[in-house]
């Protein structure tokens, strides 16, 4: 019996699509909670990888070598950007202990979400990490772009998907 339902699952998921075409130009609800919605609007080529996902929670996008990790994440309270950015320097290692975040900077979005991004490296690439704290400070969408065989060209293109997250009012919903 257990066989046959291990069987199963293989080819449900084999049956099942690793991952799905971004709509270009059309933006997409990352999390929400507490009175504000956070989104990001795509261009031509990028994918969601579907089982690396979680609706509200963690998203993966690829685009050629780039892969962008989008998290949704539920601060402490009262923490800001700095507070925010020292947690993800902590949680990148926890993936990858060679990983490091370099010292932040200001960052404004399209949207005009404020926050910090800097540099990423883990192993032998460098790619770019983003936090934004939505501005009542009920959660925080965190950022990275990396990619083995990803160009300074393709982080730039990964980086401007970043620079359109926006945070509207909304109602209801959970980070």
């Amino acid at each position: 019996m257990v066989v046959v339902l291990t069987g199963g699952w293989a080819l449900v998921n084999a049956a099942l699509p690793a991952s799905e075409a971004v709509p270009a130009g059309q933006s997409m609800t990352l999390g929400s909670g507490e009175g504000y919605g956070a989104s990001m609007t795509f261009d031509e080529g990028w994918e969601l990888d579907t089982g690396s996902s979680t609706t509200d929670q963690q998203f993966l996008f690829a685009k050629g070598p780039v892969n962008l990790q989008v998290s949704v994440v539920e601060p402490t309270e009262g923490a800001d950007a700095a507070q925010l950015w020292d947690g993800m320097r902590e949680t990148v290692r926890v993936g990858d202990s060679s990983a490091t975040l370099g010292e932040p900077e200001p960052v404004t979005s399209e949207g005009g979400a404020q926050g910090l991004t800097g540099d990423l490296h883990m192993q032998e690439h460098t790619g770019i990490a983003t936090v934004f704290p939505s501005p009542n400070g009920g959660f925080a969408v965190e950022t990275q772009a990396i990619g083995a065989e990803a160009s300074a060209a393709d982080l730039v293109e990964a980086e401007r998907m970043v620079q359109s997250i926006r945070f509207d009012r909304s109602t209801g919903g959970t980070p």
